[in-house]
């Protein structure tokens, strides 16, 4: 999975790590649960970030509950749990695994096709259960698969157009998560700024090993990698940040404000920062 959706953790006081740590933690359950030991391994701060703002908004209180880590059972781990939202992300989850797998099968990777090979037979029979709870949503997002495969399929794309697919699949995933009218709206515009900064995040981390590779990458369309195409990149990365800020502004939650501002405001450009750390080549156009 890819990760990118995370807290600055320095940042957060104690009580709010610990809250992060806990409905962290009770995803990792609650995906052990649902689809078997191995889907843990698949846990990502992105879908903690979905659970954080499914419990925000909703009308009841988490429950919190010492229970024992699978992965340490001598270490008790404050989980917190509400309702069906564990659920539901963890289900979410499977689906976006499931494709992303689908993907890494035509990746010209080795590596990255092996590794799909391995993993796609478990990963399957996650998808069916999951695809059959939530129908409507594994339509949208295989939908979504496969304009992304189509547009990759042309010689030129924009940086814009090869976001929309995974983009729009985020604004059903979060326009889903409430009943209401005009949340449904501004969720749907978070969803869309949170799937664009997903796909252009993966493209920038990816840029050289794309270009080695032959794969398709939006920032590679006039050739190797260069310090212009990083810039670029981490130019419309910040551009999504602010305007996904914005639109968080518009939701009223009823809890975890601070540790959603953290993740908004400071996580995902801590994030852009970490990659663009690792692409400095300075100001001219050596590959990187």
């Amino acid at each position: 999975m890819f990760g990118y959706i995370k807290a600055h953790k320095p940042e957060l006081k104690i009580a709010e790590y610990e809250t992060y740590k806990a409905i962290y933690c009770g995803l990792c359950r609650q995906l052990g649960r649902s689809y078997g030991m191995v889907a843990r391994m698949t846990l990502s701060y992105d879908f903690t970030f979905l659970s954080v703002l499914m419990m925000a908004l909703a009308e009841n209180q988490p429950d919190y509950q010492a229970r024992r880590c699978p992965a340490n059972p001598l270490k008790q781990c404050m989980m917190a749990e509400l309702d069906s939202i564990q659920s539901y992300c963890a289900d979410c989850a499977m689906l976006i695994l499931y494709y992303k797998i689908q993907d890494d099968l035509h990746d010209k990777g080795v590596a990255s096709r092996s590794r799909a090979v391995l993993l796609l037979p478990a990963v399957r029979s996650a998808h069916k259960k999951a695809a059959d709870k939530l129908p409507e949503m594994d339509r949208i997002i295989a939908e979504s698969m496969q304009l992304q495969a189509e547009l990759e399929s042309k010689k030129q794309v924009s940086v814009d157009e090869a976001c929309e697919p995974s983009a729009q699949a985020m604004a059903y995933i979060l326009s889903s998560i409430s009943t209401q009218p005009t949340e449904q709206r501004v969720l749907g515009r978070l969803g869309y700024l949170i799937g664009r900064y997903i796909y252009l995040c993966d493209a920038l981390d990816d840029l050289e090993d794309d270009w080695k590779k032959g794969n398709f990458n939006p920032f590679l369309q006039d050739g190797h990698p260069n310090q212009n195409q990083v810039q670029a990149a981490i130019g419309s990365l910040y551009m999504t940040i602010a305007e996904a800020a914005k639109a968080y502004e518009l939701l009223e939650p009823k809890r975890f404000d601070s540790i959603l501002a953290n993740i908004l405001y400071l996580g995902l450009k801590q994030t852009v920062d970490t990659i663009a750390e690792k692409k400095e080549v300075g100001t001219d156009d050596r590959p990187l």
